[in-house]
């Protein structure tokens, strides 16, 4: 196991702390291509991304709380492209994981949790409500609309995809 670079980090559909037998806990990063083991907890993870997108992230969480008017639980607009929404992906140890916001296809309800499909099809289980989850989600959609309306995102080009795919978000949400 290695740990993975900022680059292959960049790609990030969702990050997660999992247990392997004979390894301990490790991170599962999970690509749109398939899924990586990092040795490294998920906060290191997120410093990684962070200084590949050259983020200060003690200032984009200062943004974020203000603009949100609160201070846990905060999204993390990283690009235009990556978005990383906090999570209870895991019932023990490090149980915060992050889904990028872009990356989400569908919140299905399942009993008292739920469970996110991505775009790639992968299922993963959260441990929140699905009115938790769509909380979340719509903070981090917002919190992306407001920086990008400030100028604070770089967009991705003149098609605007990031657009289309928060409208495909907010109907995922209604």
């Amino acid at each position: 196991m290695r740990k993975i670079s900022g680059a292959e980090l960049a790609d990030l559909t969702a990050l997660r702390s999992v247990c392997l037998p004979g390894q301990g806990r490790v991170s599962q990063v999970l690509v749109s291509d398939g899924s990586f083991y990092d040795p490294r907890r998920i906060r290191s993870l997120v410093e990684a991304l962070a200084r590949h997108f050259a983020v200060d992230l003690v200032a984009l969480r200062q943004r974020c709380s203000g603009l949100l008017d609160m201070r846990n639980y905060l999204p993390l607009p990283l690009s235009s492209q990556l978005v990383l929404v906090p999570l209870t992906l895991a019932q023990m140890g490090e149980k915060t994981g992050y889904i990028n916001l872009l990356a989400i296809a569908q919140v299905l309800s399942k009993g008292e949790f739920s469970s996110i499909t991505l775009n790639d099809g992968i299922e993963l289980t959260c441990w929140l409500s699905p009115g938790a989850v769509r909380e979340r989600l719509l903070r981090a959609r917002f919190i992306l609309w407001e920086l990008s309306a400030e100028g604070m995102l770089p967009s991705p080009g003149p098609g605007e995809i990031w657009r289309q795919k928060l409208e495909i978000i907010r109907a995922i949400l209604e």
